[in-house]
């Protein structure tokens, strides 16, 4: 039988072992290992979501193709868009625990999701404020970015999460332009 015996390490060479690690720890993650260095998502259910393996590549080239049938449907139709499925996750990755909720608040009352052109959205309204809680929320799916307007408190907000603005419906427009008068 072998017996091991552990010695007390000095706080002091404890501390310059691991700051001498610290270097090494930040040079290796980019010399080609396996291990994915993207942080995990968390979706609205709470979950953790690793980011995606090769493999599924091909799964999820267009993330958005059950959300364009849902075109000329309300949330409330079935299949709620913006509290389950692709939407709702990067709605609730960009907007966070404290504005998802409020943007779910201002959708409320909404119009249909609808195309034009090349982009999807959805504008809404919260009950009974006469419009001065608001929200739009647009699509590009060919870009894979989602932009968000919120009308909250008397303050606008607006938050795009990847690439340039794009040129928005003249619905949304419009509505973001009579919010402000």
């Amino acid at each position: 039988m072998k017996l091991t015996i552990m010695r007390l390490v000095p706080s002091t060479s404890l501390c310059r072992v691991v700051l001498a690690a610290v270097p090494l720890a930040v040079l290796l993650p980019g010399c080609g290992g396996t291990a994915p260095t993207e942080p995990a998502a968390r979706t609205i259910s709470g979950s953790w979501v690793s980011p995606a393996a090769p493999g599924t590549a091909a799964k999820a080239a267009n993330p958005w193709a059950d959300l364009q049938t849902q075109v000329g449907r309300r949330p409330a139709d079935g299949g709620d868009y913006l509290r389950t499925g692709p939407l709702a996750d990067r709605l609730c990755g960009l907007l966070g625990p404290t504005n998802y909720p409020v943007l779910l608040e201002n959708m409320g009352v909404t119009s249909p999701l609808r195309q034009d052109g090349a982009l999807l959205y959805i504008t809404g309204i919260r009950p009974h404020l006469g419009g001065t809680e608001a929200a739009a929320v647009v699509i590009h799916p060919a870009a894979d970015a989602v932009r968000v307007w919120l009308l909250t408190g008397g303050e606008e907000w607006e938050v795009q999460d990847v690439g340039t603005p794009k040129a928005l419906p003249a619905d949304v427009a419009t509505m973001m332009e009579n919010a402000r008068r």
